[in-house]
């Protein structure tokens, strides 16, 4: 692992009597949005100081959601960062309306199938015009990501927040082009590039380059990354938006393997992650010891989900690309109603024990009874 699974690095698990959680935040394109609902919850419990946020990671959308929370947390508090984050995502529907976003009018319930907006006829010709048109040899190219970034994190702020590195850290993850490997961006060296590396969608976007290495969307090897967080606190709540379990499987059409393909490869990296911590927890219980950590330099963490397949596997991978309020909306209400049904249900777990059980819930169902997992290799 990147930074290892070790209890010398790790901090009391209470701050002033609150449970410690980190947070980590898949990428989904506009289904970010029900992570942003999701975090819109927790960070009341945080202003009415039932939760304490100690460090986030994310990718893509999940790395942007993770930064405006984490700099609008330490700059101003819990409604700072709710603030933070509401105005970016109602800077990326009214950027889509202005800029005639091709998908705008498609993502409401209607005669295209409802949510998922696969079938429709923008969507199909957007997806041929794909296959011969990248980012490279389109001559209206532009990123409106950046923009909308440097609207909510202005360089001062910006500057401001990278000066807290320990206070609420933030992992960023992008994917090194070149090398194949994984990236994590964190203070002092988070960027609006850095965020736009992270959410470079090689189809839409051009590659991002720092410091002479491209990158793309970081979603690839980390969504999200897990590593840095495991020697912040021992409890992890991952929030995810890529469905892993769907019923009626397999797809029979060539859309619905499409979408199924693209769920599984920005999953694969998490689980792979997730069984390479849960086997060192598995020895940890072997060992049967309550005070294993001082004899060994590894530590158990306690994992915590936050998820709605059904929900949201009914929107399908185009409605990703949309900028529609009307569905970021809907996601967004949907993911403060999920939080607030796993607060009801789990926050006396923390501290204590894993609301979920991992092996079960998430690396079964993708790697299968007998999958064996290796930690994603240091970028360096």
């Amino acid at each position: 692992m990147e930074n290892g699974q070790t209890a010398a690095a790790a901090e009391p698990n209470q701050a002033g009597g609150l449970p410690r959680v980190a947070l980590a935040l898949q990428g989904g394109g506009s289904h970010g949005a029900f992570t942003w609902g999701v975090l819109d919850r927790l960070l009341e419990e945080v202003g009415r100081e039932r939760l304490h946020i100690a460090a986030i990671s994310g990718a893509s959308a999940g790395g942007i959601n993770a930064t405006l929370c984490a700099c609008g947390l330490v700059l101003g508090g819990a409604e700072a960062a709710r603030t933070k984050l509401r105005a970016f995502w109602e800077a990326v529907s009214r950027s889509g309306a202005l800029a005639g976003n091709a998908l705008f009018g498609f993502a409401e319930p209607g005669p295209f199938g409802g949510w998922n907006i696969d079938w429709s006829p923008m969507a199909i010709a957007l997806e041929a015009v794909g296959l011969v048109v990248s980012p490279y040899n389109n001559p209206f190219y532009q990123d409106a990501l950046r923009p909308l970034l440097e609207q909510v994190l202005p360089p001062a702020e910006l500057a401001a927040f990278n000066q807290t590195k320990g206070t609420a850290p933030v992992f960023v993850a992008a994917t090194n082009v070149r090398d194949n490997q994984r990236m994590i961006f964190t203070q002092p060296a988070l960027s609006i590039d850095a965020l736009r590396a992270s959410a470079c969608l090689p189809t839409a976007f051009r590659a991002v380059t720092i410091d002479g290495v491209p990158y793309w969307d970081g979603g690839y090897l980390g969504n999200p990354p897990l590593s840095p967080l495991v020697d912040v606190v021992k409890d992890l709540i991952l929030v995810m938006v890529n469905p892993l379990v769907r019923q009626h499987m397999p797809p029979k059409n060539a859309r619905d393997i499409q979408d199924r393909l693209n769920e599984i490869g920005f999953n694969a990296s998490v689980v792979l992650e997730i069984n390479a911590i849960e086997a060192v927890n598995r020895v940890l219980a072997d060992l049967g010891d309550a005070d294993v950590s001082k004899r060994t330099k590894y530590k158990p963490v306690r994992f915590h989900l936050i998820r709605d397949d059904p929900f949201l596997a009914e929107f399908g991978f185009v409605s990703k690309s949309s900028t529609s309020w009307a569905l970021i909306d809907k996601l967004f209400e949907r993911g403060r109603a999920v939080a607030d049904r796993w607060l009801a249900a789990s926050h006396g777990q923390l501290g204590r024990a894993s609301s979920c059980d991992v092996h079960t819930e998430l690396v079964r169902p993708v790697l299968g009874a007998r999958g064996v997992a290796q930690a994603p290799a240091r970028a360096t």
